[in-house]
């Protein structure tokens, strides 16, 4: 797997940090002494660690840590950063741990601060605010939200954690209407690397602001967000409609995905996912659509897919708050933590080019069905209103992809590790093919679908560089937050 250079400087600045690491057993003994009664420190290796701390979603090219501290208060946070600097013992935080992109692998040995303690939600309906702690899932927040009659706009999958979403941008099917995550951002509350508990907003280290709403993991460890929230549209409601297409439809429905390039309501957003049937020896295609607008206005948009003769349907008008756990027949929800060798590869689709998707298709039926090690992919494309994000300036934070038509992914699935090679090598090859057929020239991906190749240019956007550079010397010289894919 190709490296980039930054990335190889990052691997060679942590080896030596490295020398004068400490042992486990001594790292877990001087927390205990510092941190408050009420924080929880694990010597990984110990049974009790495996149950109490945070497991990874993704063990492909994961962190190694040998010990997990869960520190109660904010104070305990700045205390393990203040601690790890001055011993130069690297440490990742972690909230829903779902982050799974490959540059988490030069963590080796370290420390995981994990946030499970910093769960709190509260709605402020009068003001429009939500507040929580920095390890809420959007699954913690989406029923207190929704009871309130507002809305936040959250992501997919429903045991992700807000506060990483949020750092990356975060995108899901509100973002038709909202935009990113981040978009929605108030305040923050972080820890810098100088052991600093700061407040971050537009008014209040405004510089910083702007670069956590999108490459927030690359500046310190948020403790709580705040958010602002919307008045539930339709009440509430929105249709999610799920159906099922043989491989043979995709040029019918890449047609449709097209139809609404430019013109896409803030009310939809569209899914098409392709998955290999072993049984069958071939692909099928579901997709999903998700409509926050009146259900008979929502039926109206489908029908030409109902005029497709899908071969299931699944139609159903539900509060937003139970969206994300129906939506493509539940698969994400229901796999949504279980611990996976996943290998991610993406890239950002300008336009919906029908010849050279439904060519990208015959690829995959021409390969993938000779080839056990690839039938566990999940091709996924996704389709949100430019809307949304077109009512945030672009200079306003430093999430870029705000004209993407298409959002690509493509996930690796591998049973056994020896399947991760030519998963890896498949994955990097469509990807590559896909990008011939985009409107730009370079890759560009958002970044939490990173599979950690790419580059900072990549993830954060070729004009955003040299700022995020800049504001990285000025609030992490040391480069302790360099991890996730680092600026």
């Amino acid at each position: 797997m190709w490296v980039p250079q930054a990335t190889l400087s990052l691997f060679a600045f942590l080896a030596s940090r490295s020398l004068a690491r400490l042992d486990g057993t001594k790292i877990a003994h001087d927390l205990q002494s510092i941190l408050s009664p009420e924080s929880a420190v694990f010597l990984l290796g110990n049974s009790s660690a495996l149950i109490d701390t945070t497991p990874r979603f993704n063990v492909w090219h994961s962190p190694t840590y040998t010990v997990s501290v869960k520190p109660a208060f904010p104070r305990d946070v700045q205390k393990v950063v203040s601690y790890s600097r001055d011993k130069k013992v690297p440490f990742l935080a972690t909230g829903g741990g779902h982050g799974y992109t490959g540059t988490l692998s030069a963590l080796r040995d370290g420390i995981e601060v994990d946030l499970s303690y910093f769960n709190t939600v509260e709605v402020d309906k009068d003001k429009n605010l939500l507040k929580i702690g920095g390890s809420v899932r959007f699954r913690d927040l989406m029923g207190p939200v929704y009871a309130a009659g507002k809305a936040v706009p959250v992501g997919a999958c429903p045991c992700v954690g807000m506060a990483g979403a949020t750092l990356g941008g975060g995108i899901g099917f509100w973002s038709s209407t909202y935009g990113a995550i981040s978009d929605s951002l108030s305040s923050l509350e972080v820890i810098t690397a100088d052991g600093s508990l700061i407040t971050v907003s537009s008014t209040s280290n405004a510089d910083l602001f702007w670069a956590m709403k999108g490459a927030g993991a690359n500046y310190g460890i948020v403790t709580s967000l705040t958010y602002n929230i919307h008045d539930a549209p339709n009440g509430g409601q929105v249709m999610s409609a799920d159906m099922m297409f043989p491989v043979s439809a995709n040029g019918s429905l890449w047609e449709f995905v097209k139809s609404w390039v430019g013109k896409q309501p803030a009310e939809l957003s569209l899914t098409i996912s392709l998955l290999f049937d072993p049984i069958a020896g071939q692909f099928i295609i579901v997709t999903n659509i998700i409509y926050t607008g009146p259900l008979t206005t929502g039926h109206s948009i489908i029908q030409p897919l109902l005029n497709l003769q899908p071969l299931n349907t699944n139609i159903s008008y539900i509060p937003w708050s139970e969206a994300p756990f129906a939506a493509t027949y539940g698969g994400p929800a229901n796999n949504c933590g279980k611990p996976t060798i996943m290998v991610p590869h993406a890239v950002n689709l300008y336009q919906v080019d029908t010849k050279a998707l439904c060519d990208a298709v015959d690829y995959l039926n021409q390969t993938v069905p000779k080839d056990p090690a690839l039938q566990s992919f999940v091709f996924a494309f996704t389709q949100y209103s430019q809307a949304g994000f077109k009512a945030t300036e672009k200079k306003k934070s430093a999430f870029p992809w705000r004209d993407v038509v298409m959002y690509a992914q493509m996930d690796g699935i591998a049973m056994k590790a020896d399947d991760v090679p030519a998963i890896d090598a498949f994955g990097k090859g469509f990807r590559d093919l896909l990008q011939k057929s985009n409107r730009k020239s370079k890759l560009e991906v958002y970044t939490h679908f990173a599979h950690g190749d790419e580059g900072a240019a990549a993830w954060y956007g070729e004009e955003n560089v040299s700022r995020l550079r800049k504001l990285k010397k000025q609030y992490d010289p040391q480069g302790l937050f360099s991890f996730y894919n680092p600026v």
